[in-house]
């Protein structure tokens, strides 16, 4: 039997999975044929058309002008191995992906995978690379939009996988002129989305202008977060979430930004799912009246907070994680993390993101996290630094220069791509 070939491969036998993937009904048993039956002569056929009934419509059939839709959809291939396969679609009919490829689950690109135990900064860097060379026809989409639209385009990837893919990490070479070669996430305005089933949600209606004060929980060992708000009407709770939670069931409570500054814990299944003291369970039964109305972003600085679970083990053919869960509850927007950030890269990223945002009140959250990353980028070490040096010692400073613009693609943001935040400032900063 051949090897599997590290390329895609035709949809063939595979089966599709997924949120997005109707629900397979039962053969329904055969049933007699009718009669036929004439037409009585004193019933007359009418002229005028008969309209038919109304038939659902994709609502992101047709995207606003500068816009495009990645869709990862997975399945499993007839050997029962993971596998995922893409669409993609703008406005424009004639920039569309529709591969009918396959490709097999790339868990070794996870950036979850970074972490004392785990992979090298610079070998998964290079994975990455070496991975997205092989994406041909995505990346030659991408490359036309970015050709059309210019600084312009906003991607939204609607991922219904759990696969961890760093889609904002896709190497783009090979472009038409002008097009520039560089990383996804610090090119273009990339945002994130899963399917949101119980809201009927979708990224691309009217985008959230989230303003208010901010609402804060901090673990004591992030209690120095706080400090990013001291110039903002803030309502800082600390060591316990318990007082937090009850303000978030609070109606009317206007807060524009939620933030969360914790410890997470991610595993196989909701069980394993942990957001500072509280389980997703518990989470997911709570009230949060304050995110009714779509005008607060939440915040989570968490290990892992933007990583979902395939929920089979419950009988429900969904993802479920924290990002999807305060999106279902209302926010109007959640920037969560795909993997471990180092506290102090996630400390300064919150520093830098609000004061880009405050300083300019109308710059969308995602164009802030792709000037972010774009900043991260550029500090980037050309040629990257070897695992290993001469002696075969781990180079344990090399990889500590590459880490923080691993840990700038980590932070994820799901929701529309115009969304904006604008906190209040303290009464005495305000008379000033």
């Amino acid at each position: 039997m051949p090897a599997d070939l590290p390329g895609p491969r035709p949809l063939g036998g595979a089966v599709p999975l997924g949120p997005g993937t109707p629900a397979r009904r039962p053969a329904p048993e055969p049933l007699t044929a009718p009669r036929t039956a004439g037409i009585p002569e004193h019933v007359v056929e009418p002229y005028e058309p008969v309209p038919l009934a109304a038939t659902p419509v994709d609502p992101n059939a047709q995207l606003p002008v500068g816009f495009a839709k990645l869709a990862v959809n997975r399945a499993y291939d007839e050997r029962g191995q993971e596998v995922f396969w893409l669409t993609g679609h703008s406005g424009d009919l004639e920039l569309s992906l529709d591969s009918e490829d396959t490709r097999l689950r790339p868990s070794g690109l996870a950036l979850s995978n970074l972490r004392p135990d785990g992979f090298p900064p610079t070998e998964i860097f290079r994975a990455v690379a070496e991975w997205s060379g092989r994406q041909e026809d995505v990346v030659r989409w991408i490359n036309d939009l970015r050709a059309r639209f210019g600084t312009e385009l906003h991607l939204v990837i609607w991922d219904d996988t759990d696969y961890d893919i760093p889609w904002e990490m896709l190497r783009l070479t090979g472009g038409p002129d002008g097009v520039a070669d560089g990383i996804l996430g610090a090119l273009v305005t990339v945002v994130r989305w899963t399917t949101i089933r119980e809201a009927g949600r979708t990224p691309f209606r009217e985008p959230a202008v989230c303003s208010g004060h901010v609402l804060g929980y901090y673990a004591e060992e992030m209690r120095r977060d706080a400090t990013v708000f001291e110039n903002f009407e803030h309502r800082g709770h600390f060591g316990t979430t318990r007082t937090f939670l009850t303000e978030l069931a609070r109606p009317g409570l206007g807060a524009g930004l939620v933030y969360m500054g914790c410890h997470a814990t991610h595993g196989p299944n909701l069980f394993k799912l942990k957001l500072g003291t509280v389980t997703w369970n518990e989470l997911n039964r709570l009230d949060m009246s304050a995110l009714d109305g779509r005008s607060t972003l939440v915040c989570l600085n968490a290990c892992h907070s933007a990583r979902f679970v395939n929920n089979q083990l419950l009988g429900e053919n969904a993802l479920r994680g924290f990002a999807e869960l305060f999106l279902r509850k209302g926010a109007g927007g959640c920037i969560a993390t795909s993997g471990k950030v180092g506290d102090d890269v996630a400390h300064t990223l919150i520093r830098e993101l609000v004061g880009r945002l405050c300083a300019d009140p109308g710059l969308p959250v995602a164009r802030a996290l792709r000037d972010f990353r774009a900043a991260a980028v550029a500090r980037l070490p050309d040629p990257l630094p070897f695992v290993h040096g001469d002696d075969d010692a781990f180079d344990a400073e090399g990889q500590r220069e590459i880490l923080p613009i691993l840990y700038s693609f980590m932070f994820l943001y799901f929701g529309h791509p115009l969304t904006t935040l604008r906190l209040s400032v303290r009464a005495q900063e305000a008379r000033t």
